[in-house]
């Protein structure tokens, strides 16, 4: 059960997602909610960051897909610097794409945003008595990842190569991928040259295949 007490006054809630209509929609869901309200909205991870230490948030909803500073590194910066500050992370992407890593890095919740708006609100709740939600599907990935005796290559990516790996493989082009995440098409070509190293492929087709046979993308 969520604290009584607190109820009497109310959760205060930023959202960080650059697309308007999940936002409206997420106020829509809360509206006969009256302990829960969003009171804060961004459009990327940057503005969330600045906007965290001058505000007394309850709950960070988080989603994945940015521009600027993405969700991995906001989630990084926002545990190190607020380590009981529940993050959600709400997403259209598959779970065995993102979900054991943003959990491992500290997510309270992994949310998909198709998500009944009962669940959701059921979702929000309990995070917000610090504990984490896991789907039973999210557990048996879990399961798998620390029973497995092989580790997937990919797992040796970091949070921002990982992000790019994605990308690539969805076929965007460096020029593209740097305009979405707003850095330089030299650093988008190091973070893949890393990538093509570490994974011991070749070439972006070679990417597009291993994000396909490990279940990255479908």
């Amino acid at each position: 059960m969520f604290n009584s007490l607190r109820f009497l006054n109310m959760y205060k809630i930023i959202i960080a997602d650059d697309h308007a209509v999940v936002t409206a929609g997420l106020c829509l869901i809360l509206e006969d909610t009256p302990d829960l309200r969003i009171i804060d909205e961004v459009r990327n991870g940057d503005d969330l960051l600045r906007k965290i230490p001058d505000n007394d948030y309850d709950l960070v909803i988080l989603d994945i897909c940015m521009p600027g500073k993405d969700a991995f590194d906001a989630l990084k910066e926002i545990k190190a610097k607020y380590p009981y500050l529940p993050v959600i992370i709400f997403t259209m992407n598959p779970e065995e794409t993102h979900a054991i890593r943003m959990l491992k890095n500290g997510a309270a919740a992994f949310v998909n945003k198709e998500t009944a708006h009962v669940e959701i609100v059921e979702i929000i709740r309990k995070v917000l008595t610090k504990k984490k939600y896991f789907t039973q599907y999210q557990a048996s990935l879990m399961a798998e990842t620390i029973g497995s005796k092989e580790t997937p290559l990919h797992t040796t990516l970091t949070n921002r190569e990982f992000q790019i790996l994605t990308i690539l493989a969805s076929g965007m082009k460096n020029s593209e991928i740097a305009d979405k995440l707003r850095v330089s098409k030299n650093t988008v070509s190091n973070h893949r040259n890393s990538i093509l190293r570490k994974l011991k492929l070749t070439n972006n087709s070679d990417i597009t295949r291993y994000a396909l046979a490990h279940s990255i993308i479908s």
